[in-house]
């Protein structure tokens, strides 16, 4: 019986560290605005960019994307998706409603109020 409960510990240990190590540092982030940038006649490369503010926590980060509109189809500001920061090469990676992993660059933070 004892040795029955020590697998048991042991299993769902491996369980737990499995999930952790999946959502690794991912938290929960609020889209506060989502501008589509106007496209330039000279640059029309420049046509699918965004400009994005997320907040975590108490911090407003604004943050450039680009992509397909369609990639971009379910952001709306007051929506939640899992996101992860790191400020050394200034991205935040948000995992978009279709699980698609996007990958913004900040541009800029500032405290919320």
């Amino acid at each position: 019986m004892r040795t029955r409960f020590i697998a048991l510990s042991c299993c769902l240990a491996l369980t737990a560290m499995f999930v952790y190590a999946q959502t690794g540092d991912f938290q929960p982030a609020t889209i506060v605005s989502i501008d589509k940038l106007a496209s330039d006649a000279q640059h029309p490369e420049m046509g699918d960019h965004y400009r994005i503010g997320m907040r975590i926590g108490d911090t407003i980060y604004v943050c450039r994307g680009s992509g397909t509109p369609a990639q971009y189809m379910g952001w709306s500001p007051g929506k939640e998706f899992p996101a992860k920061v790191d400020l050394k090469a200034k991205t935040l990676t948000v995992k978009g409603p279709s699980d698609q992993l996007v990958e913004l660059t900040i541009t800029g933070k500032k405290i919320a109020k």
